[in-house]
This record gives structure tokens, sequence and C-alpha cells, in this order.
């Protein structure tokens, strides 16, 4: 193998490592079904590798990959009722996470869980990562104001269950700054992070966010998930690289740089 494709590889590799814990905690948000999150993560980075000597060259290549993920859970349209059986039972507790954080986490995601697969994606992707309404519409292929009307239901829906939560907790207060002592993110747990206040945030999206960290974490506590997706690619890394094949995303779609 010359020296450009080992470094090629190392690259990836690295991309890998550093970006999969986030990916696949979104990947959850979307769908809340563990192996259809795999599936479509996989699905990814598969095609991230097989174009990686001109992704290595984006600002920021896993955004790309983001994209793709939702593309294939988008396509593939599991119905919900398969992420209620299935869920994510027995997944890990991250080890940095307070009880508090746990129990909002948990919360937010059994209020996803009862959303139509449409409201589910809406909200993720215009409250969680700030995309506009008018590009969602196009890239789900959906109406503006389909997508309006999703995302309000949506926010609706989980703004009663939050205040059903703040409800039932009433009682002594949780000093939030003892969550996540100091020092105690360490190695890959280092990614993960009580989320901070933030003014300008609106309590769905603060609570999208806070679950997102929390899944993070979940994620980099299991190297189990990690493992599954890397044999799985095991296949395409052992590849010969062909170059450049195609101009857009797997299933035809224009690329981009976001």
């Amino acid at each position: 193998m010359s020296t450009e494709r080992t470094v090629v590889r190392e690259e990836f590799d690295a991309f890998f490592a550093r970006s999969f814990s986030g990916m696949l905690a979104r990947a959850l948000l979307l769908c809340g079904h563990r192996q259809d999150a795999e599936d479509a993560v996989q699905e990814a980075y598969a095609e991230a590798f097989r174009r990686w000597e001109r992704l290595r060259g984006y600002e920021a290549p896993d955004a790309w990959v983001y994209r793709v993920v939702r593309q294939r859970l988008w396509a593939a349209g599991r119905r919900n009722a398969r992420a209620r059986a299935a869920g994510l039972d027995g997944f890990p507790q991250p080890v940095v996470a307070g009880v508090e954080q746990t129990a909002e986490a948990r919360a937010v995601l059994a209020a996803l869980a009862l959303l139509p697969r449409r409201q589910r994606t809406v909200l993720v992707m215009h409250c969680l990562h700030g995309m506009p309404q008018e590009a969602i519409a196009r890239e789900l292929g959906l109406s503006r104001g389909g997508v309006a009307a999703s995302l309000f239901k949506a926010r609706r829906t989980l703004e009663k269950r939050l205040d059903a939560r703040e409800r039932a907790a009433e009682g002594p207060s949780v000093n939030r700054d003892e969550l996540v002592p100091p020092g105690a993110l360490r190695g890959r747990a280092a990614e993960v992070r009580m989320t901070a206040e933030r003014p300008d945030e609106d309590r769905v999206t603060r609570a999208l966010r806070v679950t997102e960290t929390w899944l993070r974490g979940g994620v980099a506590a299991d190297a189990e998930a990690m493992a599954r997706v890397r044999a799985a690619l095991a296949a395409v890394r052992e590849e010969e690289p062909e170059g450049e094949r195609g101009e857009g995303h797997a299933d035809g779609s224009a690329d981009g740089r976001s």
C-alpha cells in the first residue's frame, strides 16, 4: 500500500473515532431505534470512506456524513411502533451523567417516541441543528407549510411532556453545578459534557441538546457500538479506493459541503 494511501486511511480512522459518538447520538434522536441508527451511520461512513480523498478537504466532513444519515433514516421510513417496541432498551447510562440529566433525557426520548416520524425528524433538524424550514422541506420532499405544521405539533407535544415532568418532579431542587464533578471527564468521555445554559435558547431546544449530550455519553460508554460499526466497515476498508465514485450521494442527491 502506498504511503499516500496509508495517510488517507489513517485520516479517516481519526475522523471516524472523533465523530462517531456524536453521529450515532444524532441518529438515535432522529429514529429512536438502535439498530436502525447503527445501520444508517454505518452506511454513511462507508460512503464517506469511499469519497474520503475529496471529503478530507471539507471544512466539516461530519456535516456531509450526517446528511447521508438523515437521508438513510428518512428513506427507510420505519414505523414509529417499531421504535416504541425496541427503542433504546438497555442503552448504557453515561458514566458522567447526573440523576437530573438522565431523568430529563429519558423523558425527552419518551416524548419523541410518541411523535410521528415526520414530526420527530422536523423537530430535531430545526430545533437542535438550526436548519431553516425551507431547507428541511427541500431535503425531505415536503411543503414549507407541512414542515411548519409538523414543527408546531411536535413542539407542543414535547412542551406538554416537559410540563408534566416538571410538575411531577416538584420537590428538593437539584444543583446542576454538582451533576458533573470537576475533572470527571477523561479520555473518550471528554466529548461528553453537561450542556451550559444559553440565554437565547428555548426550553425545547435545550431539552433536545441535553438529550443529545446524554446519548453521546451513552455511546462513548458503549465500546461495543463502535466495534459493531467498525466490523461492518471492514469489508469496505479492505477495498482498494477507486477515486471519485460520482459527484453526488449514493442515492443520487446533490453533493454539498454542509
